[in-house]
């Protein structure tokens, strides 16, 4: 009879690690999601306001009312920006700590088996990024922008290639 509860105790106790593994799991992905979709909206705001700062330097210095609301809008993006970096520093700390929660148990346990080396996490890709952020002034083309060709198609199947300061350029 013993032995029949230590073996239900101990089955309760795994079913039981199990579920709290696959919660913790569970949420570390639903995390995953809320960063990805934090860094998307963070992308966007960056591009757009990429954008309005190239248009803003094509007007002229006269301020009117639309350069003005463009400004406003400039300073809002600026402002969620700020808060998206915030966020999507924080869940990457988040994500990060409930990965370690994750695996401590594992690791406590592997010890106990046999010893391993001691290793230094790898740096995560996101913080590299931060670090080579680098702004762009009106001369530079953003990535991803061809830089041009001299003859044939560009990288989309087209014949021309629209140039800030030139126009259209290298039509058929």
């Amino acid at each position: 009879m013993e032995v029949l509860a230590a073996e239900t105790t101990s089955q309760q106790e795994r079913l039981q690690a199990i579920a709290e593994k696959r919660k913790r799991q569970a949420e570390i992905e639903n995390k995953r999601r809320q960063l990805e979709d934090e860094r998307r909206q963070l992308q966007h705001l960056k591009s757009k306001a990429l954008r309005e700062r190239w248009l803003l330097e094509g007007t002229p210095s006269s301020a009117s009312e639309g350069d003005e609301d463009l400004r406003r809008q400039m300073q809002d993006d600026e402002q969620k920006t700020r808060l998206l970096e915030d966020s999507v520093s924080r869940l990457e700390k988040e994500i990060e700590v409930l990965e370690r929660g994750d695996s401590a148990p594992a690791t406590a346990k592997e010890n106990a088996a046999a010893p391993s080396p001691v290793r230094a996490p790898a740096p995560s890709p996101a913080k590299e990024e931060r670090k080579t952020e680098v702004v762009m002034n009106s001369q530079q083309t953003p990535v991803g922008t061809p830089k041009g060709r001299t003859s044939g198609r560009n990288s989309w199947g087209l014949g021309a290639l629209w140039w800030p300061e030139r126009g259209w350029q290298g039509g058929e």
